[in-house]
């Protein structure tokens, strides 16, 4: 039997998709939550993406899905990886 990878978007990774609470921090708070970061990331390491090339590849999925218009930019993505 093959290995295959997939992916799956459910209702509750759609409804963690933003950040609810503040960093507490100052400056401007988190729009995506820690868990969009980690699966914009499982993404990339499963298709092996450029973060460029992620962010416009979350966009058509999600334009597809009639998801969720908004996803990460790839400098959104490479500033969280460093916390994450």
């Amino acid at each position: 039997m093959p290995h295959c990878n997939y992916l799956a978007i459910d209702d509750v990774s759609i409804k963690a998709w933003l950040c609810l609470k503040h960093h507490r921090h100052r400056g401007r708070g988190f729009i995506f939550s820690d868990t969009a970061i980690e699966m914009a990331l499982m993404v990339k390491g499963i298709f092996k993406l450029l973060l460029r090339g992620l962010e416009g590849f979350l966009n058509l999925v999600f334009t597809l899905m009639n998801v969720m218009p908004k996803s990460p930019t790839y400098i959104c993505i490479s500033k969280r990886l460093k916390i994450i």
